[in-house]
């Protein structure tokens, strides 16, 4: 092939409207083919660029959330550990006691509005799209006047589409958030130290939370418009095909290929580890957020405060509660609303109630030397001079409330007792109507009465006192709150003493080296015949292991002659004590003998009555204790008798007693002190208008030998002085007693034998002892009445027992005798002072 056949050459180019190629001419001969085309030129424009925006982001949706209300309790309790009683703090603790505060309430509180941002970008994508077109046309006639084969026909083109793209895009953001950890509780009662308590966690972590503003849309990336595949449109028709349109194809997948997607963030939260709101980018769409987790209640250790020591001084109170939790704000860019604070609901009352409780007594262990004649029952005695004993503990039934069980020790502050009557604290006198203080935690404290308070009934006023000492006073326990102090009363009955009996003189002159320092001689040589080897307090004394003094006068007693007793018809001296009331007019002893015989040869004694005779034919066989007795015979004594031994110090305190406070001021004026002491120490009194039968000593026949008051002390010197009381009497059996069985008429007696008896009758009882026994009293007259008061032997007390009077003794034959309360002196009653002095019986 040539090279003109190989190459072609354009003729012209011709210019038209639209087609391409407007005309083609091809002229084909053998040896050569000739092309001939006219084309059109085209002027190629380049396609407009995409173009397109976004709109800003709006609001589509909220999502809101919230757990706002802390549900915050509190209670306010007794502390368990410090309070091993389980005290219930509302129906009352003590003060000085721990209180525990406690607040439950939720671990966190949060609330939330996540926003959805939506938007939209809208592109225009100019996508061009290239064709061709295809047809055929006749051949036209060949040289040899053929027709010649159809020839292809083609037209490229191409046209631009613009195709518009839409891209949606949304994503979430925290809109506000607020996040509340627990900061601290204060709670408020009137228990409280201080009245208040904060409550700090503890064990506790807040909530983390990690939010951030990381919420964005990115535009989606554009590029130029892949171009679809050539479009080819025709083929075999004859006819050139019309020009294709958008219509005709799809440019859409294309315009959409040129646009990528929006790339979105939601804002970052992430809460305990969970995420709650992606910030990752996403494209499009972000993912919807979750719920922030709810709160729980916090454990009871969390917000709690113990060993809350209500202060010991704060008075009895019930004490309304009310208490705050505070919640501090973690995240600060969301609009939180800042820190928040609740009050805390239900919480308990605190009743502050310190008990006490006073059941105070008067112990009555005194009651065994309780000599009264009627005694009282019903209450306590204490004796004068004697010890006494206030119980006062912190015992006993205060309330039903829990943990108010004794003992109260550790809640009371004093407690203190006031007598109606001055007593000795060791060896300190109080004045009566003096509180008293006994230590805390001291049962009991012994005090010791004196002489000289009178004898009665009284009234001894106990308290106890809390350590939160306020006003009210309450009886034996502190149950009504607004008292703050316990109290009791006791009545008491005080009573005095008679004792210390002594014989230390007999008459019959046997005994003259035992009593007398000399013989002849009024000189005292301090022995005497005691009622027993203790004293009124049942105390040892040194006569203790001397039983030849002690009472009765008996067979031994006699420290040269042991067989040696009194003959009958001697005077005995004998002395004794009383303390109390026995001072004043209308106020002495009564004592009444009774007798009884023994055998020499011992035995149990039989009461016997006793008959003498006296001057005058008719004057046989008087009974003691007739009326025959009450008008023969009188007892007649004087009180400062040399040999009754009473010192000179002693009579003149007594006198001046007498003269200063017994006798009026018109006596003293009529009879000056030295000749009323005159008179006082030569005066014979009468002692018995009773016969040998019932003596009586009034208040002359006393000395009063009380001690001096104490120093400083309203406790007058008379008043102190005439408390003790020292009597002294004398005795002697009538000389040359008959002696019959007790209750013998001797009337029926004497008609049995003629109506005359000489006493030789075998009814008479020889050849033994008359026991002289005495039942001694004191007496007061009393609306026209003489009243015994206390008795020697009395119903519950027998001070014979308590100083220890020998009941039993043998003599040195082995005889053994036995004795009776009371029994103090054994006589011959075959023997008397008639046979010393004119060598006679009967």
């Amino acid at each position: 092939m040539t090279s003109e056949i190989k190459s072609w050459k354009k003729e012209h180019i011709v210019t038209a409207p639209d087609p391409k190629t407007t005309n083609r001419n091809p002229t084909v001969d053998i040896t050569d083919t000739y092309v001939v085309a006219e084309y059109k030129k085209v002027d190629k424009k380049d396609p407009k660029p995409p173009k397109g925006k976004c709109t800003d982001p709006t609001p589509r949706g909220r999502i809101s959330a919230q757990d706002m209300q802390p549900t915050a309790t509190g209670s306010i309790l007794a502390d368990t550990p410090h309070n091993p009683r389980n005290f219930d703090a509302v129906i009352g603790i003590p003060s000085s006691e721990h209180l525990v505060a406690n607040t439950i309430s939720k671990n966190y509180l949060y609330e939330n509005t996540f926003v959805e941002m939506v938007g939209e970008c809208k592109y225009t994508i100019p996508v061009t799209q290239d064709y061709t077109l295809k047809w055929k046309e006749p051949g036209g006639t060949g040289p040899d006047g053929k027709q010649l084969p159809a020839v292809d026909q083609s037209e490229d083109g191409s046209f631009t589409e613009e195709i518009e793209v839409k891209r949606e895009y949304s994503y979430w953001v925290i809109e506000q958030l607020g996040v509340y950890a627990i900061d601290h509780a204060e709670m408020n009662n009137y228990a409280l130290p201080g009245g208040t308590v904060m409550l700090n966690p503890q064990n506790y972590t807040a909530p983390n939370v990690d939010a951030q503003n990381t919420g964005k849309f990115i535009e989606p990336e554009m590029k130029d418009a892949e171009k679809p595949p050539v479009y080819i449109k025709g083929g075999n028709g004859s006819s050139k095909p019309s020009t294709p349109t958008a219509a005709e194809v799809n440019l859409k997948p294309y315009a959409e290929k040129a646009v990528g997607k929006a790339k979105v963030n939601n804002d970052t939260l992430n809460f305990n580890g969970s995420v709650i709101m992606d910030g990752s980018e996403k494209e499009e769409k972000g993912t919807s957020p979750l719920k922030i987790p709810s709160p729980t209640l916090i454990g009871g250790q969390v917000l709690r405060e113990d060993s809350l020591q209500i202060e010991y001084y704060k008075t009895n109170h019930v004490g309304q509660s009310d208490g705050t939790i505070y919640y501090t704000q973690l995240v600060f860019d969301f609009n939180g609303d800042g820190d928040q604070e609740y009050p805390i609901q239900n919480i308990n009352i605190v009743t502050v109630h310190t008990p006490v409780v006073d059941y105070a007594e008067v112990l009555d262990d005194n009651r065994p030397f309780d000599q009264r004649m009627v005694p009282n029952m019903s209450i306590p005695v204490v004796i004068l001079d004697r010890p006494f004993t206030v119980k006062l503990d912190e015992n006993g039934y205060h309330s039903n409330k829990p943990g108010y069980t004794a003992p109260f020790t550790k809640y009371t502050e004093a407690k203190r007792v006031k007598f109606p009557f001055g007593v000795f604290d060791g060896d300190t006198y109080i004045e009566e109507n003096t509180w008293i203080y006994i230590g805390v935690g001291t049962p009991q404290k012994t005090f010791k009465m004196p002489t000289w308070i009178d004898e009665g009934k009284y009234t001894i006023e106990t308290e106890v006192i809390a350590i939160n000492a306020g006003d009210g006073c309450e009886t034996e326990k502190n149950s009504n709150l607004q008292n703050h102090c316990a109290k009791r009363t006791m009545d008491v009955d005080v009573v005095g003493r008679l004792f210390g009996f002594r014989v230390w003189d007999i008459g019959d002159f046997r005994f003259e080296d035992v009593f007398r320092a000399q013989k002849g001689k009024t000189a005292h040589a301090s022995r005497y015949y005691v009622s027993g080897g203790r004293d009124e307090n049942r105390i040892n004394t040194p006569l203790w292991n001397q039983p030849q003094w002690i009472l009765p006068v008996r067979p031994g007693s006699h420290p040269t002659y042991a067989m040696n007793v009194p003959h009958n018809g001697y005077t005995y001296l004998f002395d004794f004590k009383t303390i109390g009331n026995v001072w004043d007019v209308g106020e002495g002893i009564g004592i009444t003998p009774t007798f009884w015989f023994v055998p020499r040869k011992g035995g149990i004694p039989q009461q016997v009555d006793l008959y003498y005779d006296a001057s005058g034919a008719s004057n046989k066989m008087i009974q003691v204790g007739s009326a025959v007795d009450k008008k023969m015979y009188s007892r007649v004594y004087k009180l400062a008798d040399p040999f009754r031994n009473i010192s000179t110090a002693e009579l003149e305190r007594s006198a001046a007693y007498e003269y200063n406070f017994i006798w009026t001021s018109y006596e003293r004026a009529a009879t000056p002190w030295g000749k009323f002491y005159q008179q006082y120490i030569t005066r014979q009194l009468q002692i018995s208008d009773q016969g040998y039968n019932n003596e009586m000593l009034g208040y002359r026949s006393r000395t009063i030998i009380g001690p001096q008051p104490p120093t400083g002390s309203n406790v007058t010197q008379e008043r102190a002085e005439r408390s003790v009381q020292h009597w002294y009497g004398e005795y002697n059996l009538p000389v040359a007693p008959y002696v019959l069985p007790k209750g013998t008429s001797v009337l029926n007696l004497a008609n049995r034998y003629g109506g005359a008896l000489t006493g030789k009758e075998k009814e008479f009882l020889k050849n033994g002892y008359i026991i002289v026994n005495f039942k001694i009293n004191t007496l007061r007259e009393k609306n026209g009445k003489t009243v015994q008061l206390l008795g020697y032997h009395a119903p519950i007390a027998n001070m014979w027992e308590i100083e220890g009077q020998v009941t039993s003794s043998s003599d040195i034959y082995g005889n053994r005798f036995v004795y009776q309360w009371g029994d103090h002196i054994l006589f011959e009653s075959d023997y008397s002072v008639r046979n010393d002095y004119q060598g006679a019986g009967h």
